[in-house]
């Protein structure tokens, strides 16, 4: 096993684990785990909670978490005084992980952990009567002192109920969760968690026990790949849900390499790439950095390859013909868009028409006014990154999965565009033969709203049009490497699609010139970084 590492904590001594000490820096990580499986009404009863917990503890074990609980079949009583003793056991902790496997619901959204002593359920308001709210949990990991709290619950079964019907089911999430919490549920809001007759835990359970021990895998990608597990065991019955406060991200194993990687670096004064070899940031999680300290900050690692740049399924426009064989160097990319929060923080000012969403990307902005954002950044960034634009080539690798056999057609990871998975204009006269008619939102969403592809790249189709560094010229057939584009032109490349344009207008080969004082309520950009 590698080293363990989290990017929130402050300096404790290191924590032994097989194959070496964690360095100084990692936190100290505590866990509670709680089974309510044999409830005192035996129709309530579960089968696979036990094996949930203790599988649990194990993983939890090698993840170098001391586990302060594994309790089964707890009363209101227990719950509660389990509850009250926490914040003052949590003392000088910096990760505190909350698992709970049993029955749980919601009740005027609010979520409720259910006792084993709970009487026949008659009305839905007996959910808040006499279960535990989760809340409580939360509470206990702020009063304690916790940096970052994980919160998981694989809860939602059925539920017997009296005279009333319609028992809320499946825990919703918060309008406000706390800041410094990440939260996974095993189902939405308004359905169950199924049981596995067969296997000997729980879907949820057993996906997430896959998936929390893999080596550099962040949450956000961990619940990802938890989801689809989920989904693909139970055939698109049960979809788990899930809720990111962490300002940082945070990983269970960190596994370093040992080979440097190859960075294309951009010259400032002649707008051509470069080829450098400098060794990985080692100040990183999951090899991303944040280029300011402030949400969605993050960039994401993209290791280089080799790809068939251009419309492939030939159905795209002329100017994306014909394809060629490109090879980029690897780089680091922004994992989001670059948010009005952002923006912001280096500008003084905010050009959105979208104002209300801090955390929206930012917009109405200029290829020329990006260029300033840049030179204002990097003015005043510490480290050994320098931040650019991303070539056309580098953003048409990583939208379709970097250089993988099976490359996709949209941003997302996916081949057929949804408006639940994007943001994009999908109403039914738009719709596509790859695509998927939906909501139409009328404007940009927060960034990191829909699931990542494959490299953890949020919304790379749809929201917004996302400048590239090059000057707009057309294809050849010759096979090049860390192309950028043409030495001068009239328009520059926008790439991705919006909020206010369809599917077609999405797709990962599909290229917009238009001139670099365009401002609009649908363009903006992300970053990518470079060794300096």
């Amino acid at each position: 096993m590698g080293l363990l590492v989290a990017t929130t904590g402050m300096a404790q001594k290191s924590i032994k684990i097989v194959g070496g000490t964690a360095p100084a820096g990692t936190e100290r990580r505590a866990a509670i785990i709680i089974a309510n499986q044999d409830y005192q009404q035996d129709m309530m009863d579960l089968k696979k909670v036990y094996n949930d917990a203790d599988d649990m503890k194990e993983a939890l074990d090698k993840l170098g978490f001391e586990i302060f609980e594994l309790r089964r079949d707890l009363d209101r009583r227990s719950l509660d005084r389990l509850l009250a003793g926490l914040p003052q056991r949590l003392k000088g902790y910096q990760v505190a992980l909350f698992y709970y496997s049993g029955h749980g619901a919601e009740y005027q959204g609010d979520n409720y952990l259910l006792p084993t002593d709970m009487p026949p359920l008659e009305y839905r308001s007996d959910v808040a009567t006499y279960g535990l709210s989760l809340k409580r949990v939360y509470q206990a990991f702020a009063d304690g002192g916790i940096r970052t709290s994980i919160v998981i619950s694989d809860a939602c079964r059925n539920l017997p109920l009296g005279r009333s019907t319609g028992l809320p089911t499946g825990l919703t999430l918060p309008a406000n969760n706390p800041a410094g919490t990440f939260t996974m549920f095993a189902t939405r809001s308004g359905n169950l968690s199924l049981e596995n007759v067969k296997g000997r835990n729980g879907y949820f359970t057993q996906e997430l026990l896959k998936n929390i021990v893999q080596p550099n895998w962040t949450l956000d990608k961990i619940f990802y790949e938890t989801r689809k597990g989920v989904k693909a065991a139970t055939g698109n019955q049960q979809d788990p849900s899930m809720a990111n406060e962490l300002d940082d991200q945070f990983v269970f194993v960190l596994k370093p390499e040992d080979r440097p990687l190859s960075t294309p670096v951009l010259n400032p004064t002649t707008s051509q790439v470069a080829e450098s070899t400098p060794s990985r940031p080692t100040t990183t999680t999951n090899w991303s950095s944040k280029y300011l300290d402030l949400p969605f900050a993050d960039l994401e690692y993209v290791p280089g390859g080799t790809f068939q740049m251009g419309d492939t399924r030939g159905e795209g426009d002329s100017n994306e013909r014909p394809v060629h064989t490109v090879t980029v160097s690897s780089f680091l990319m922004g994992k989001y868009e670059v948010t009005q929060r952002q923006w912001e923080a280096v500008m003084g000012s905010n050009p959105s028409e979208h104002k209300e969403c801090p955390d929206c990307p930012v917009e109405n902005v200029s290829w020329e006014d990006v260029k300033v954002f840049l030179q204002k950044l990097n003015a005043r960034a510490s480290g050994s990154l320098h931040y650019r634009l991303p070539t056309e080539a580098e953003w048409e690798y990583a939208a379709g999965g970097g250089a993988i056999a099976k490359r996709s057609r949209f941003g997302n990871g996916e081949d057929i565009l949804n408006p639940a998975g994007a943001n994009f204009y999908g109403i039914t006269a738009d719709k596509k033969a790859y695509s998927v008619a939906g909501e139409y939102r009328g404007k940009t969403v927060r960034v990191g709203s829909f699931s990542p592809n494959g490299l953890g790249l949020h919304d790379l189709s749809g929201n917004v049009w996302e400048w590239c560094a090059d000057w707009y010229g057309p294809y050849t057939q010759e096979a090049q490497t860390d192309p950028s584009g043409p030495s001068s032109g009239w328009t520059r490349v926008l790439r991705g699609g919006s909020w206010y344009f369809n599917s077609a207008y999405c797709r990962v080969a599909h290229r917009n010139p238009d001139i670099p004082s365009l401002r609009n309520n649908y363009v903006g950009f992300r970053l990518v970084a470079q060794s300096r």
